[in-house]
């Protein structure tokens, strides 16, 4: 199949036609430990297992995948071939690597012609060729410098099997849209506990 064409900008949630948005930290929980002011390792932990389940309710491990991973660059901020990025794919000896620069996103933000995003795009991959787990975590740790693993971007991960993009944005949430509302009926029933309720009104006028 093509590419889903969803332009990889956030939130994915309000620029695309089919949408999830879910609640991974867990409201239940706090995320500061108000007695010795640690992070609360049981809000993390929960947050980590829901991304998972979720991943794993929409991608099989033999899934044609692509990761896409973007930074914004004053023109001397390059991703580079040690990046954590590249780390969480388990062999990268066949996948395909593209790098491209990028002035059609967040364009109201680009004041003068060395700004862009770059972005890598590591493609012919499955599933399971991939160390979700720790990139999930890295997602999770956004807000908080002091844990690891950390990046310092935006990645989507693109499933071309199930036509879908997924992103999980920080700790808060986790967004997966389509072009085609029946990619993302069983996990719209599966997961429907975990829909933040910010936009549960929209999102079951359209998918219930």
């Amino acid at each position: 199949m093509d590419e889903p064409d969803i332009k990889l900008e956030r939130p994915l949630f309000y620029n695309s036609p089919f949408g999830l948005r879910f609640e991974i930290g867990p409201s239940d929980q706090e995320i500061w430990n108000d007695k010795n002011k640690e992070l609360n390792r049981k809000y993390f932990s929960v947050a980590l297992e829901r991304a998972m389940s979720i991943f794993q309710g929409v991608f099989d491990p033999s899934d044609n995948i692509e990761i896409v991973y973007q930074i914004f660059s004053d023109g001397r901020r390059k991703i580079k071939k040690r990046s954590f990025i590249f780390k969480q794919v388990k062999s990268l000896a066949n996948a395909n690597i593209d790098l491209s620069d990028h002035r059609d996103i967040y364009s109201e933000d680009l004041d003068y012609k060395c700004e862009c995003w770059k972005r890598v795009t590591i493609s012919g991959i499955t599933a399971s060729e991939l160390d979700t787990v720790q990139l999930f975590k890295a997602a999770i740790n956004t807000d908080f410098p002091s844990l690891q693993p950390q990046f310092n971007g935006e990645c989507y991960l693109i499933n071309r099997t199930k036509q879908l993009v997924l992103n999980l944005y920080d700790d808060r949430g986790m967004d997966i849209v389509s072009n085609n509302k029946e990619s993302l009926n069983g996990l719209y029933k599966s997961h429907n506990m975990l829909i933040l309720d910010y936009d549960r009104e929209h999102i079951d006028k359209v998918f219930s």
